[in-house]
């Protein structure tokens, strides 16, 4: 678990105990900071540092977490993809929404983080509970990370470089939209009707330079829409449906981050989604690691490499390399996450323990 502390106070005592623990004597850290409460008992600081003294001395029994969800889950873009990658990992959920449920083990998915939220995950670790929170939808990255410090781990989208080292950190694709996933085999390339298919906004970045170009490939249809959420836009199952009949799909960026949930929502269709990046930064490659999906710099560069997999025959073999990459992929996400989870609930025990004596 990863931390931080200001000691503003400049009590030395304090100070000699934060580097003990750091240096793995968390007894001698442990008795110091049992002095300092006994002067000190509102200590924050010294509150803080003793739980992650407990955590290391005085191991509790495993016990399998309860997701509990801060908000309302149906509300969730996110929630079959959530409830899909911890398949197998938690045995019961709630659904709390006052932040003020505790449990002794919890996965807590939560969005719209603001500092009003922090006494909620604060209360949960000066109880002792271990929490692995699950932040969802912060694409600007302006949500208030304050809570970060009080959960053994952290699983959120939309990967930043900046956030790493915020906390022990997972970053997880967006994957699709709830009400996407189908249980019939994709269609093969030959049966498609389009070439490709764009639904959306046309008006963010480089869309309506995609847009240009991919019209001059041809084959291609579109629905465009006046803003995200508006009533032109197309209901899950009409856009599962054009995802279908389409063989490639284009991923442009959205606002605030390269990533959407368009990408994963094309894989999960059996199509070629085409990729953004930019000079310098592979974001894809970087959340994802190696993977066979078109990347390109500019959507010209994105038209030219469709009509040469066009023209050569080679769309059905990338379809089929895309798929298998996708099945894969979601098996070792999900397997990745569940060892994240374990490791962050129940690290291995020092085998000692350690008395709870501070007041």
């Amino acid at each position: 678990m990863k931390y931080s502390f200001s000691l503003e106070t400049q009590h030395e005592e304090l100070r000699s105990a934060l580097r003990r623990f750091e240096q793995g004597l968390f007894e001698k850290a442990g008795e110091q900071v049992v002095a300092v409460l006994k002067e000190q008992p509102g200590n924050t600081d010294a509150i803080r540092l003793l739980r992650l003294i407990e955590r290391r001395l005085w191991p509790k029994p495993n016990v399998p977490p309860i997701l509990v969800w801060q908000f309302r889950p149906k509300d969730a873009w996110e929630y079959d993809w959530v409830r899909f990658l911890l398949d197998g990992v938690i045995t019961s959920e709630k659904v709390d929404n006052t932040w003020s449920y505790l449990a002794p083990a919890m996965i807590v998915v939560d969005n719209r983080l603001v500092p009003e939220k922090v006494p909620y995950y604060q209360r949960a670790f000066e109880a002792g509970c271990k929490v692995v929170l699950v932040h969802l939808s912060d694409e600007a990255f302006n949500d208030d990370t304050g809570a970060y410090k009080y959960c053994e781990a952290v699983i959120r989208n939309y990967r930043s470089d900046v956030k790493a080292d915020l906390a022990r950190m997972f970053f997880l694709p967006l994957g699709y939209k709830a009400g996407f996933a189908r249980g019939h085999a994709p269609k093969s390339v030959e049966a498609r009707k389009h070439l490709w298919s764009f639904a959306g906004d046309p008006n963010k970045l480089s869309r309506g330079e995609m847009l240009d170009t991919l019209a001059q490939v041809g084959g291609g249809t579109w629905h465009l829409t006046s803003g995200f959420g508006a009533a032109d836009c197309l209901s899950t199952a009409d856009y599962r449906a054009l995802m279908d009949e389409s063989v490639m799909i284009p991923c442009p960026g959205g606002w605030s981050n390269l990533e959407t949930f368009r990408v994963y929502e094309a894989l999960e269709a059996g199509c070629i989604p085409f990729v953004e990046k930019r000079k310098g930064y592979d974001y894809y490659r970087a959340l994802l690691g190696p993977h066979p999906l078109p990347t390109v710099a500019t959507w010209a560069e994105g038209a030219a490499l469709l009509r040469k997999l066009k023209d050569e025959g080679a769309l059905p073999a990338m379809q089929q390399t895309c798929m298998a990459w996708w099945a894969d992929y979601k098996k070792r996400l999900k397997a990745g996450i569940g060892g994240f989870v374990a490791d962050a609930l129940n690290p291995p025990p020092t085998g000692e323990i350690w008395p709870r004596t501070y007041p």
